[in-house]
């Protein structure tokens, strides 16, 4: 699909932002999970580094819903970024835990 047209046009991307927005939600609630661990004394490193670096440019508020595909593209970046989240928290809780 090369432009957004059509009598859904509308709907598609008024549902690509919302789902976009529900993605950028879990990420900061796995945002704030990481911070949690910190604050408790886990060693972190680089995890809370790129978290927070993915919540900064998430795109949900950094790519439009009206460049043309209504929002898929928007929605799959979505759906990518947050896989990764889930890929930090994994890590962080499966990988051994050290005291700072």
């Amino acid at each position: 699909m090369f432009a957004c047209k059509g009598p859904w046009a509308a709907l598609w991307m008024e549902q690509s932002t919302i789902v976009g927005y529900y993605f950028a939600g879990v990420a900061a609630v796995i945002t704030v999970a990481l911070f949690r661990e910190a604050l408790r004394g886990y060693q972190l490193r680089w995890k809370l580094a790129v978290a927070a670096s993915f919540l900064a440019v998430h795109p949900a508020w950094t790519i439009s819903a009206g460049i043309g595909d209504c929002g898929a593209f928007r929605l799959e970046t979505s759906v990518l970024v947050t896989a990764l989240y889930f890929g930090l928290l994994t890590h962080q809780y499966f990988s051994p835990k050290r005291s700072a």
